[in-house]
């Protein structure tokens, strides 16, 4: 099969269910419609108040795990933009998929950290070191329950991502009467897949950087299955656009949240200044010294302006680099990211070590382990009513209200109360956990346990 036709047959406009949308006077593209049904959802709404860098950050400006992820889809959309401009000159696409690109690479931006737990990444390991502390539990009910899964379950919570955790909620979790959550397409749903490997499968040091981590749970394994088969992606094969988003979130947390750090004075001139040296962010750095504005006076605008400036080195380093590799890209033969591959990889190496300067922060470091004590507590408390068999009626009272919490519907409910499956009871609490946001995590917190809020 050559290359146009692999890739014609990775922009697959099929859903898991038949589209009910008929109107012919609905001009956009399925990859548009897809746009439609997650930017109204509740899931969406919740990254608002869900940590990028600074967890219950009390100011206004800094970044959430929204306004990233809005810049990641506008970032992008932008590449994809590029990229099609390129495959539709060299006679790689055709007139009629026309926007498919970058409205795929809008939506999956958008959505690529809608499964991200509270409190940041720190969230995440907060998730794996309850797990991983779990299977050494010989004594409680709830450890009992826990050992008796197989490795490969077990592996998923061990192992949790959010990456991982937004896959299941866009395919399976959000509310639709076809059971089918949001029914994307399938060349979507294939894009927002970065690890193409089960957590056996992945999670693991091997020369293939893409099974590093893991991409879909042991619940999604058919459907992954099914959709990969649609697409024509060859076993731990990504999405060709997969890569796009990737570097769009590269170059997101580069420049923005170092944009954040400069705004709250974490990150000072003379940081960039020695960081940049012998790049072509030193050129740029003194373009902008020598301006009528300075980085003391008006620093808003100055790192503004520099910004503005790296990100649109990198964008351009990306697109070339995709398209100088996008036999190898489409083929699945491409290990490598877009930007380390790119001219732009000293550039980025230099926005890592600055990032450094806003993770080790003390307000930061203090909010993640808040963030460590709740989660790990909320976990507790919730696995422990679920699993606990206790005759004593007060005690089983209790549970049956934290249960309630968990589940708006009485089918779920009475799932967890039953003797059924494990790993889907887990699955539900780490559903709930991870489904709330930093202020409701820490309320709740607050008012099971009776204590005050944490300066």
């Amino acid at each position: 099969m050559d290359l146009k036709r692999k890739f014609e047959k990775m922009l697959s406009a099929n859903r898991f269910f038949n589209s009910e949308t008929t109107d012919d006077t609905d001009g956009r593209n399925p990859f548009e419609n897809d746009y439609s049904r997650v930017v109204l959802s509740s899931y969406v709404r919740r990254m608002q108040d869900k940590a990028q860098v600074f967890p219950l950050a009390q100011n206004d400006f800094v970044r959430t795990r929204l306004t990233h992820s809005m810049e990641v889809s506008c970032f992008a959309k932008g590449l994809g933009l590029g990229v099609e401009k390129f495959m539709s000159g060299r006679g790689l696409l055709d007139d009629r998929q026309r926007g498919f690109i970058p409205s795929i690479l809008e939506t999956a931006g958008l959505v690529h950290d809608i499964g991200n737990p509270p409190f940041g990444h720190f969230g995440e390991e907060s998730v794996r070191g309850f797990f991983r502390k779990l299977k050494t539990d010989e004594t409680s009910k709830t450890g009992q329950a826990y050992r008796t899964l197989p490795p490969e379950q077990r592996a998923d919570f061990e192992n949790f991502d959010g990456n991982v955790q937004g896959f299941r909620i866009l395919k399976s979790l959000a509310p639709n009467r076809h059971g089918d959550s949001f029914n994307l397409t399938f060349a979507l749903l294939g894009t927002v897949v970065k690890y193409p490997f089960s957590s056996i499968d992945g999670n693991k040091k091997t020369g293939d950087p893409f099974q590093k981590k893991f991409g879909y749970f042991c619940s999604e394994r058919d459907a992954y299955q099914q959709i990969t088969a649609e697409l024509g992606l060859k076993a731990g094969q990504r999405h060709p656009l997969t890569y796009l988003v990737e570097a769009a979130d590269d170059i997101a947390y580069s420049v923005c949240d170092i944009e954040d750090g400069c705004k709250i004075g974490l990150i000072r001139l003379a940081d960039l200044q020695e960081k940049f040296k012998g790049t072509d962010g030193e050129t740029e750095l003194q373009k902008l010294i020598g301006k009528e504005y300075s980085f003391d006076d008006d620093r808003e605008l100055f790192v503004q302006q520099f910004r503005i400036a790296m990100q649109r080195e990198m964008i351009r380093d990306v697109v070339k680099t995709f398209c100088d590799n996008i036999e190898s890209i489409v083929n699945g033969d491409f290990k490598r990211d877009l930007l380390s591959a790119s001219d732009s990889a000293a550039i980025r190496e230099v926005f890592k070590d600055l990032g450094d300067i806003n993770f080790s922060h003390k307000s930061v470091l203090k909010r993640e382990l808040l963030g460590d004590t709740v989660i790990t507590y909320l976990l507790n408390i919730l696995t422990d009513a679920v699993f606990s068999h206790s005759l004593d009626e007060k005690e089983t009272s209790k549970n049956n209200k934290i249960i309630s919490l968990i589940c708006s519907k009485k089918k779920d409910a009475e799932m967890l109360k039953s003797n059924g499956n494990a790993y889907e009871k887990f699955q539900k609490i780490v559903d709930y956990v991870s489904g709330m946001t930093d202020s409701f995590a820490l309320r709740m917190y607050q008012e099971f346990t009776g204590k005050g809020g944490v300066e």
